[in-house]
């Protein structure tokens, strides 16, 4: 049994793995450092770039929808209808607000 002994102890004081040639370097503290700052730098004022851009082309939208008469007329709804509570075929018009019986799936 001391032999079973013996070879029990070698291997629980064999460390797995062994540590061989393996050199641990410290890293960084996870700290992206001056390269991490630029990117995100550069990323940022990439994005300003695009927002003034999309601003720039909604307000070229915009202008030509107003010159070709395509905009909408201040005051008007959603339903470009009359607003005395009737629909164009001469039947009452649903509530907005969800309530009463419009027909429609149930479920």
């Amino acid at each position: 049994m001391s032999a079973l002994a013996a070879l029990g102890l070698l291997a629980a004081a064999t460390p797995s793995p062994s540590p061989g040639d393996v050199e641990l370097t410290p890293t960084g503290g996870g700290s992206p450092g001056f390269v991490g700052f630029v990117v995100t730098f550069l990323l940022a004022l990439a994005a300003i770039g695009l927002f003034l851009s999309l601003t720039k082309q909604l307000r070229v939208v915009d202008r030509r929808a107003k010159q070709l008469g395509l905009d909408d007329a201040p005051g008007a709804g959603a339903g470009d209808g009359p607003s005395d509570g009737t629909r164009a075929d001469g039947g009452e018009r649903a509530p907005q607000d969800g309530s009463g019986d419009a027909p429609g799936p149930r479920g």
